[in-house]
């Protein structure tokens, strides 16, 4: 009796042995002979498309590939930060399949990546904010030279820094600070050299910041009070934590726009590139364009996405965060 449940239990086993072997195979697309099923998929075949650089083109890079992605379930579209110069230079280098970029390509940049194709998808502004409760509406481009030099200075001689407690500025390589730059110091890429300066005024010393990104420049003005930045149009013109400053250009008696509630406009007429309306102006040198880059002609796939970008149906998306499609720009160009 000992030795038949023995065998029982021996034939039991291998059984379930067998049948371990032959439905794992199945689980995993094996057949019986243990090599794989040609009519199971193992892999979704997905396009892959990276877009990296500018966080100024990144929110609107995002519902983008958020939508193109709905219609276009073979692409698979991720998109990544960096700044401007990181997209110039990992488009330039083939490294992502598209750069963005919110300011132009230098020259130095072209003659390092000859092939470097630029897209126009837009277009956008730079914008001086404050903290909700700086008392003041306007600021000067004087008053701004002073804010963000490098020297030491008594800034309670001018009337609009009196109430400056935080001067925030991006810690980042980036597009929109160069735009902010090169206006206030022309041929300068940052304003780096101010975050050691000992500004003082007649409430004490004013601390300099270093923020990351528009979205870090634009949490530390409303978090601190009497803190004033710049960052991109797009990232401001629905919050109201922070207020938009109009601003005197250099050497000019007026400050643009007229009114804070026509900046929209305003930078969309500047970007129209046509003869202004004297109520509708804005300082020419803070707008810019919104760019894509390839390494030479992008393939079918990507080349399709860059279209859509630069389409009707996409215009509405860069609306929706304050930016000014192509589509729309021409538009109005036309």
């Amino acid at each position: 009796m000992e030795r038949n449940q023995k065998v029982l239990i021996g034939v039991f086993f291998l059984v379930v042995g067998v049948l371990s072997i032959y439905l794992g195979g199945a689980i995993f697309g094996l057949g019986g002979t243990g090599q794989p099923d040609s009519s199971v998929e193992y892999t979704s075949h997905q396009k892959v498309i990276t877009i990296a650089g500018s966080t100024t083109v990144q929110p609107v890079s995002e519902i983008l590939a958020t939508i193109y992605s709905r219609s276009n379930p073979g692409v698979l579209i991720t998109v990544e930060g960096g700044g401007s110069t990181t997209g110039v230079e990992r488009a330039g280098s083939g490294d992502v399949s598209i750069g963005a970029s919110s300011r132009p390509i230098k020259d130095t940049e072209r003659l390092t990546y000859p092939s470097l194709v630029i897209h126009k998808i837009g277009g956008s502004g730079v914008v001086l904010i404050a903290s909700r409760d700086y008392p003041h509406d306007t600021m000067t481009f004087e008053e701004l030279q002073a804010l963000y030099n490098d020297e030491d200075d008594d800034l309670s001689v001018f009337s609009s820094l009196r109430d400056i407690s935080y001067v925030v500025q991006r810690s980042d390589h980036s597009g929109t600070e160069e735009v902010f730059a090169s206006w206030l110091f022309p041929g300068a890429k940052t304003v780096d050299s101010s975050l050691s300066a000992s500004d003082r005024n007649a409430k004490g010393m004013i601390v300099q910041m270093a923020a990351e990104g528009n979205a870090g420049v634009l949490k530390a003005v409303k978090e601190q009070s009497g803190a004033v930045g710049f960052v991109d149009f797009g990232y401001v013109e629905h919050d109201p934590g922070v207020k938009i400053l109009r601003i005197y250009d250099m050497g000019s008696t007026v400050a643009v726009p007229e009114h804070s509630s026509e900046i929209r406009l305003a930078i969309l007429n500047e970007l129209k590139g046509d003869p202004l309306d004297d109520d509708l102006r804005y300082i020419p040198a803070l707008t810019r364009e919104l760019l894509y880059l390839t390494d030479g002609t992008p393939d079918s796939e990507v080349g399709s996405f860059i279209r859509f970008a630069q389409s009707a149906e996409a215009r509405r998306y860069f609306n929706e965060i304050g930016y000014f499609s192509m589509n729309e720009i021409d538009e109005i160009m036309g």
